[in-house]
């Protein structure tokens, strides 16, 4: 006899275009297809990264057309799960849906992959807009320093980390890490200014001027920056002789990049950021990271275990951390190491899994308190301690 399955559904972000939200959401939606009957409505605005924070009109008659959807979806649905923006326009869109899953007595699950809602409620008249949303619903959280972002809206909370793929972890770390000569960098993100592209190139241009022979690969799709200003860019610095944009990389080439290179570096200041996957990817990779002191990143950043961290937008700084990378050798290595183990622990795909999967059943069951805590099993980091 077969059991009844609870009913849901989803309002997502899918690839392409391809980034760390939509990914995200792919095995959000798989994980949740697995035990509930998923409706998925996409919410594709965009096709390329260029056009993702861009409104047009038809951005604004898509999302009333998919409010009618919504509409039609709602009955006789259990739990509404959304993948939320937490600023800009989308995240009026995302009240509108949010209201609408209460107006039929449908509690959300607001998935919340950046940072923003703060800014997003400087007035009473916004606050108390924003309050209203959120009140009774769950969100889920990437890591605890992002409980700011929900402080004072009466909602329940539940950390849930993000996840890399199953293969993340195929590839054995191999022989003791020491750098090539010259250093081999790797960028690889989508090419947006905030990701701090202009402060690496910045650094590097100073490793030149300090004697420190390097080489840089340049990976991920055009962004506000076009190939013709990333190109004058490394002309202006006078590293272009030294530097390499191979474009954007398809998710099966990644393993070639990490495999070539000595040292992962992402200086981002963007303003959203939250927990970006690409840091993961490479700490799973065994590649030593520096990456900026923002968001959830000195959660399991951890300078002198798990990798290196700087303050954004400070090129000399940098420059000191890469050269401090390539000094000790055996230091880096055991570095790596650790950040490797760490991340089997903490970003398995099986945990993400079990942990999407309890939070709805606790949505359904009405088990989370309105407290802000934590669920009891999002911090445990044993992979393999699943109900």
């Amino acid at each position: 006899m077969m059991t009844k399955r609870n009913r849901l559904v989803a309002m997502v972000q899918l690839p392409p275009p391809m980034h760390g939200a939509a990914k995200m959401n792919r095995h959000a939606i798989d994980a949740l297809s697995e035990k509930f009957d998923t409706r998925v409505i996409e919410m594709r605005f965009a096709n390329k990264l260029s056009d993702i924070s861009r409104p047009t009109v038809a951005k604004v008659l898509r999302a009333l057309w998919l409010a009618i959807r919504l509409v039609f979806a709602l009955p006789g649905r259990d739990v509404l799960y959304i993948c939320f923006a937490p600023t800009g326009g989308a995240y009026y869109r995302d009240c509108l849906y949010v209201l609408l899953a209460r107006l039929f007595g449908v509690p959300a699950i607001i998935h919340l992959h950046g940072r923003g809602l703060c800014a997003m409620r400087q007035t009473a008249g916004s606050a108390w807009f924003q309050k209203r949303v959120f009140s009774g619903q769950t969100a889920i959280l990437l890591g605890e320093t992002l409980r700011s972002e929900i402080a004072g809206l009466d909602c329940r909370s539940v950390i849930i980390a993000n996840c890399l793929d199953d293969d993340a972890f195929a590839r054995s770390l191999g022989p003791d890490w020491y750098p090539a000569s010259p250093v081999r960098i790797l960028w690889l993100s989508n090419l947006f200014r905030a990701k701090g592209i202009e402060t690496l190139i910045a650094a590097c241009a100073l490793l030149g001027k300090r004697g420190v022979s390097f080489n840089l690969t340049i990976a991920g799709a055009p962004g506000d920056i076009t190939t013709v200003e990333l190109d004058t860019l490394l002309a202006s610095c006078g590293i272009r002789t030294f530097s390499n944009y191979v474009g954007p990389i398809a998710p099966n080439a990644r393993t070639a990049l990490y495999q070539n290179c000595d040292l992962f570096v992402l200086p981002t200041n963007y303003g959203n950021e939250a927990q970006p996957l690409v840091v993961i990817e490479a700490m799973a990779a065994g590649i030593p990271v520096i990456t900026s002191d923002i968001a959830t990143l000195p959660e399991f950043v951890i300078p002198g275990q798990t990798g290196w961290l700087c303050p954004p937008d400070d090129p000399d700084l940098l420059a000191r951390a890469i050269i401090d990378v390539t000094r000790d050798p055996a230091r880096t290595d055991m570095i790596r190491r650790n950040a490797r183990t760490m991340c089997q622990n903490r970003f398995h795909r099986a945990r993400f899994a079990d942990q999407i999967q309890m939070t709805v059943m606790d949505v359904l069951q009405n088990t989370l308190p309105i407290t802000g805590a934590t669920h009891q099993n999002a911090g445990n980091p044993n992979p393999d301690d699943r109900k």
